[in-house]
């Protein structure tokens, strides 16, 4: 059987989607030494393939193109075309919406078209929605990360459920490996606070920053820690930052790699995380794998994902999570510290790349 998986959204600043799909294809390779192999790139084969590129088994096609839309939408459908395959598999972005084979398994992550539209543009609803649609159409079966997801693809997009199958993303090794890096060298390089709370995601008005500043900046004066917002900024974000930015206890890092953001998790009081809404939610994960209490909203797939090992407060109550922050030094020791089993076992990179396999043989 051919396979061939789209993994030209790959950058090196990546999102959850894009290390979903860098992360299930390199364990798919691992494990998988019968099938052949297809990998679509955009500009450059993305360095951790290289290894499994040997032109017999695995092979690689590189497409270029710099504008987005164009490349994803008119160029990748027309090479597409030409490859003859029994699989066209889309971890990240769904399938172009001018291509239509036999095959097709495309991942949806979440519906926030619908279920979160105000924290997008116009142009990024309809964009969304319209692909979403389309591409529901030509997939022989979806693929996605939690039960919520897959109830509301079933109840937007009319999909069956019994052609929705669950496959979870997972922590990457590379946030919670060792790299040898001294907390005192790392809040040198990104000007850290000693004592402090955090929260990692894009800043975007999805991830509802606004409300843990506001929240924050409110009880600022009842807390011995500060803030620290890790993410590269999104889309009407700077406006928010604006009202909040001169306050001497809150820290912007900006994007920070693999190999300093797990010292700066690890030195955190507790990890918040105020998301509006989310198909699964990673940053809260990675907390907690490396053994640091997680404060949540009880938004979307949150709660499924995160279980017991979170302490919630309702979706964008402000006065609840303050309670959670002022009370954090007096109960931060009987908080979850670590994953559950059940998450340790399913959310899994290897085990989600066999469930994947199992589904596209």
């Amino acid at each position: 059987m051919k396979i061939v998986i789209d993994l030209t959204s790959l950058s090196y600043h990546m999102t959850g989607i894009e290390r979903y799909a860098s992360c299930i294809t390199e364990k798919m390779l691992e494990i998988d030494h019968l099938n052949e192999y297809v990998l679509v790139f955009r500009n450059e084969i993305y360095p951790i393939f290289k290894k499994f590129i040997d032109h017999k088994r695995v092979n690689s096609l590189i497409l270029y193109g710099n504008v987005k839309i164009f490349f994803l939408q008119i160029i990748l459908p027309l090479h597409l075309y030409q490859l003859k395959a029994n699989r066209y598999v889309f971890f990240a972005f769904t399938s172009p919406l001018l291509f239509r084979k036999k095959g097709i398994y495309n991942t949806i992550h979440d519906m926030g078209a619908w279920d979160s539209a105000d924290s997008m543009t116009y142009f990024q609803k309809l964009y969304w929605r319209i692909t979403y649609k389309v591409s529901a159409t030509a997939s022989e079966k979806i693929i996605t990360v939690s039960e919520f997801s897959k109830n509301r693809i079933n109840s937007i997009l009319h999909f069956p459920l019994n052609k929705i199958s669950i496959a979870y993303s997972a922590v990457y090794e590379g946030v919670v490996k060792d790299y040898g890096h001294s907390f005192q060298d790392i809040q040198k390089k990104y000007k850290l606070p000693e004592k402090y709370i955090m929260t990692l995601s894009t800043l975007e008005p999805r991830k509802n920053t606004e409300l843990l500043l506001k929240t924050f900046s409110d009880i600022q004066d009842k807390v011995d820690y500060d803030l620290v917002l890790v993410g590269r900024k999104g889309w009407k974000i700077d406006e928010i930052l604006k009202k909040y930015n001169s306050k001497s206890r809150i820290h912007i890092t900006g994007f920070v790699n693999d190999e300093h953001v797990s010292v700066i998790y690890k030195n955190a009081l507790c990890f918040v995380f105020p998301s509006l809404y989310e198909g699964f939610g990673l940053p809260p994960i990675e907390a907690l794998s490396l053994g640091i209490p997680v404060i949540a909203s009880d938004a979307a797939s949150i709660p499924e994902i995160l279980r017991y090992q979170a302490t919630y407060f309702k979706n964008n109550d402000s006065n609840m999570l303050s309670k959670l922050l002022i009370e954090l030094d007096e109960k931060r020791e009987t908080m979850a510290h670590d994953l559950d089993s059940f998450q340790k076992s399913n959310y899994s990179f290897d085990e989600s790349a066999r469930k994947i396999l199992k589904l596209l043989l």
